[in-house]
């Protein structure tokens, strides 16, 4: 290992020491927030959800279904299909006081501000994963290999759900590359929606055009 890369797994390593000798990250507080999807269409509400997020009243004549017409990531809750609903984002609880929360918190994001700057260092050059703002939102398209329509959800966060005859999927969208269970596709940006091409067969391809609104 070069003295480079000792150094640098070192100085991980002692942030993250200093970190845990402070104290744990604390649950962030839990917020209740409205969002609601207005003619029918998609709309996303950011929020810190802490992966936690329960709808808490339904205001919409619209059935609200999670997965469907309402569902969730770390950074947001979406809505679509005219579901409007109060949700309670963020872990509820927490016994220690306010000066401990917050000097833990201050000791764990400065870990984490220095891990994510030598992270950097080692990656530069490398691809980046962030979703383009483009493939956010619905899409509708027809597989004509499965003979099946395809609705697809993609979040700002990476997160894909799915429903193909009838049945529902997941996935995660990295950059431009999706993938589901059994599956991986090139997303190609068309007009007002996407291409995907099959990265095993680059004959499969799905063209999909937006269905649900973006952010």
């Amino acid at each position: 290992m070069s003295a480079i890369r000792m150094t640098r797994s070192r100085a991980v390593a002692a942030v993250v020491s200093a970190s845990l000798v402070c104290a744990p990250l604390p649950a962030f507080a839990a917020q209740t927030i409205s969002c609601a999807s207005s003619g029918y269409r998609y709309n996303y509400c950011r929020v810190d959800t802490d992966n936690e997020v329960r709808l808490e009243r339904q205001r919409s004549s619209t059935e609200c279904r999670q997965g469907y017409s309402w569902d969730y990531d770390r950074h947001g809750v979406w809505v679509d299909h005219g579901c409007a609903a109060d949700f309670r984002v963020g872990r509820d609880g927490g016994g220690h006081g306010g000066r401990n929360k917050a000097l833990a918190a201050g000791a764990a994001v400065a870990g984490i501000a220095v891990i994510a700057a030598l992270a950097a260092q080692g990656n530069k050059g490398q691809q980046s994963s962030d979703v383009p703002s483009w493939a956010v939102g619905t899409f509708s398209g027809y597989d004509s290999q499965a003979g099946a329509d395809v609705e697809v959800t993609i979040l700002p966060g990476g997160r894909v759900t799915g429903n193909a005859r009838g049945s529902s999927f997941e996935g995660n969208l990295a950059g431009t590359l999706l993938r589901t269970e059994r599956q991986a596709f090139r997303l190609e940006r068309q007009g007002n929606g996407f291409v995907a091409v099959d990265e095993r067969d680059s004959s499969h391809r799905v063209a999909y055009r937006r269905s649900g609104g973006g952010y």
